[in-house]
């Protein structure tokens, strides 16, 4: 598993977790793709693959897994999170993250030595960004796109109308009424997350959002605020993947296919909740043997 103080690169394996499961639509759920260029088409429809069929990009899952991962964190402490509004100067030391000019200023320090800039960066990023990236971090967390199950999907889209409203007036605008696609509730679509070289703390903050998601507290697409895009994993811990390098010589030879299904037991899972939660009050190098 990845240690200490040091940022993990993916030139050498330490770990590699994959789960995966059945993201189920509780309500309609609408995955825009912009205006439809086709005079006949409706006015909003949602994202499709070549066959007509949705699909949700990976990257619109982890958004939001992200997105509700920073609020829960920057309600603990909010420099646990990228902070968005701006902080006065004297308050620097305080932020959540770095920006590109504090990168700039770590690259012009510390030229001549790779190994501590990579350890600067990793160091001074929040807990997201070295999770799942920032421009000048590669994420460790992977989502493939969402495919659609065909035993749930009947080639058939729920149309509803909208209208804008003028806020001075607070009445509907006039010429402003549009319809919009929704994929109906009950589809279910196809999921997988992949997460290489995570510390144990790091592996604890994948697992807390994604209970989150277990548990139907996350809103995916528009609409929200209209009901839309209430979702629910189903993830199949008994087949999950937990692979360390210890477990290579076995993982190669067949030898102990177990390896693979630590994480099946809630309890397991909860250990690394535990870590994260350790590393928080201690600081972000903080480690504890698995």
């Amino acid at each position: 598993m990845a240690r200490g103080n040091k940022p993990v690169d993916f030139a050498v394996f330490y770990s590699r977790f994959k789960v995966q499961g059945v993201l189920q639509t509780d309500t309609a759920l609408r995955i825009g793709s912009g205006r439809d260029s086709d005079p006949t088409g409706h006015d909003l429809p949602v994202l499709k693959d070549l066959r007509g069929r949705p699909f949700i990009p990976g990257s619109s899952f982890k958004g939001a897994f992200r997105a509700h991962l920073e609020r829960l964190l920057r309600g603990i402490d909010e420099t646990l999170a990228c902070i968005s509004t701006p902080r006065p100067r004297e308050a620097k030391a305080q932020k959540g993250c770095l920006t590109q000019g504090d990168v700039d200023r770590l690259k012009a320090a510390h030229q001549n030595d790779p190994d501590e800039l990579s350890a600067q960066i990793w160091r001074n990023s929040c807990w997201t960004c070295s999770l799942m990236g920032a421009p000048w971090l590669a994420s460790k967390l992977l989502v493939r796109d969402l495919i659609v199950d065909p035993d749930t999907w009947f080639d058939r889209y729920l149309i509803r109308d909208g209208v804008a409203i003028d806020r001075d007036t607070e009445t509907a605008a006039e010429g402003m009424k549009y319809d919009f696609e929704a994929v109906p509730a009950g589809t279910e679509f196809q999921f997988e997350l992949v997460v290489d070289n995570a510390t144990e703390a790091e592996l604890g903050l994948t697992l807390l959002g994604l209970r989150e998601f277990e548990e139907g507290r996350v809103t995916l697409g528009g609409a929200a605020s209209r009901g839309l895009g209430m979702v629910r994993l189903a993830l199949a811990w008994n087949q999950s993947e937990w692979l360390t390098a210890q477990d290579l010589p076995d993982y190669f030879a067949r030898k102990n296919p177990l390896a693979l299904h630590r994480l099946a037991d809630k309890k397991n899972r909860e250990t690394y909740w535990q870590y994260f939660l350790q590393a928080i009050t201690q600081g972000k190098g903080a480690t504890t043997n698995a």
